[in-house]
């Protein structure tokens, strides 16, 4: 054979798929256990391997149908191990970009509910701490908004990446899901509803509702509509703040009522027709879907069951 490398400029994609092809068929012992590692009939393996003997101008192995006969020659002894000296390489370069992902700089922005710390599925002191240890150098820069501005922060690129009830799919965001939470119905232990011992519908409907401002989950905009009465506020806080003043009924997540519940500042309102579920998610542009420090946090995150 001609002792022209082939490889002797730049390896294109053929290069390296040729020399997967002869890596797997020693790795196999031969060419038929080896179509079932490449997913691939052995006459096209044949042919590959010619390929690449042509390219390299060197015979790399002697044939046969059979595992038995199937033998290395020199040259196929040394390119093989030089194939695993390039595994070996690869590995470390994976290894590097790991580190420099963990010395990330510039900023990572990051908004969040204002009830975030309420959230027993997150673990967010936990979260920074992780974020710090892996990206010393890496300045955090974290807020809390109302849902329908999280998402627009992001969209606007004020911010990178956030939590957020999951209400909608807007176009350009990727939401990736993290836990569920319940919301139900409550009133202020003031309220003229709270020592009923039944309640009708009719009468529960009638209520002052405090609301979100924003659009709710579809499936629970029924829920809403029943109430003719409403007034609204933009953060979890401000209704919670409105229920326990005793003239409104809203709905809460059950992680941010139950304290009051326990300590009767709240009262829970036809449990079983008046609730639903939520959806939590991480939440970031299409388009930093790969941003180091936004799989960062991703990665960092602590969520409990």
């Amino acid at each position: 054979m001609s002792g022209k490398s082939a490889l002797g400029g730049r390896m294109s994609d053929m290069d390296l798929r040729l020399l997967r092809v002869f890596r797997e068929v020693v790795r196999a012992g031969g060419l038929a256990p080896a179509e079932v590692a490449l997913n691939i009939s052995r006459s096209t393996i044949s042919l590959h391997l010619s390929d690449l003997e042509a390219r390299l101008g060197m015979q790399l192995c002697l044939r046969s149908r059979g595992r038995s006969d199937f033998k290395l020659t020199p040259e196929g002894e040394a390119l093989y191990q030089a194939i695993n000296d390039l595994d070996g390489h690869l590995a470390a370069f994976k290894s590097q970009v790991n580190a420099i992902q963990s010395q990330l700089t510039g900023s990572l922005r990051i908004v969040l509910p204002d009830d975030v710390l309420e959230m027993p599925q997150l673990d967010l002191p936990a979260t920074i701490a992780r974020l710090r240890e892996r990206a010393p150098q890496l300045q955090l820069d974290v807020q809390l908004a109302a849902p329908q501005e999280l998402e627009l922060e992001i969209l606007a690129g004020r911010a990178d990446v956030g939590i957020n009830p999951l209400h909608s799919h807007r176009p350009g965001l990727e939401y990736k899901p993290l836990f569920l939470h319940q919301s139900r119905l409550y009133c202020g232990s003031q309220h003229l509803l709270a020592n009923e011992a039944e309640v009708s519908e009719e009468l529960l409907t009638e209520q002052e509702l405090a609301a979100p401002s924003h659009a709710v989950l579809s499936g629970a905009a029924h829920l809403y509509r029943l109430f003719p009465y409403k007034s609204t506020a933009n953060h979890m806080a401000a209704r919670l703040a409105m229920l326990l003043s005793g003239k409104f009924v809203g709905f809460l997540p059950e992680y941010l009522a139950q304290r009051y519940v326990d300590t009767g500042q709240l009262v829970v309102l036809c449990p079983n027709r008046f609730h639903y579920q939520i959806q939590n998610a991480a939440t970031f542009k299409r388009s930093a879907a790969e941003h180091p420090a936004v799989q960062l946090f991703l990665k960092a995150l602590v969520i409990t069951p």
